[in-house]
């Protein structure tokens, strides 16, 4: 059975991260998603992301698309089928608005839901800066209406998720072992 692993959570909760992890450790790849915002240092166009002008993401067959701190960002099918015609499980990471698209898509039992979300949401802040994002980019960001929907989970979303609280390394790799180990048997 085809299995896509679904990461969401707030900016700087570690979804990256933890889908890098997930392909080292692993060897599940992420489907990689659309985004009109710039590249950040050391990202690369097919890599993290595809990079898209607003022209380009308009022409785009997307699964589900998401307006988060004035950027577009969406997954295309074609990406996700490209994913699944070589492996059964994958993974994508999401804005929770993005995950709900998948829910009303996909049948449930093709769907793990991750949830990252650290203890202190005020940390989030100093783990964007951490991360190289702009200072201007963090304000926007921090004080949009996305990033306080992200903060928390609402309805479906509440109900089929896992939740993971990212505060220690060595905590989240744990409990990411035991998940897989769910998924897979």
């Amino acid at each position: 059975m085809k299995k896509i692993i679904i990461i969401a959570g707030p900016s700087g909760a570690g979804k990256t991260t933890i889908s890098n992890y997930l392909q080292e450790k692993y060897n599940i790849p992420r489907v990689l998603t659309h985004t009109t915002r710039p590249p950040r240092a050391g990202e690369q166009n097919g890599k993290e992301y595809y990079f898209e002008t607003d022209s380009s993401f308009s022409k785009l067959h997307l699964f589900e698309k998401v307006e988060y701190g004035h950027y577009q960002y969406g997954s295309s099918q074609e990406s996700l089928q490209k994913a699944w015609s070589q492996h059964d499980l994958v993974s994508i990471i999401l804005e929770t608005q993005g995950v709900n698209s998948y829910f009303h898509k996909l049948p449930i039992d093709n769907i793990c839901f991750i949830y990252i979300t650290i203890s202190d949401h005020s940390k989030l802040m100093q783990r964007l800066i951490e991360r190289g994002d702009a200072p201007i980019e963090i304000n926007k960001r921090i004080n949009s209406s996305e990033f306080k929907r992200d903060l928390q989970l609402h309805g479906v979303l509440k109900k089929y998720a896992h939740i993971l609280v990212n505060d220690n390394w060595q905590d989240t790799k744990g409990t990411i072992a035991k998940l897989i180990e769910q998924i897979q048997h």
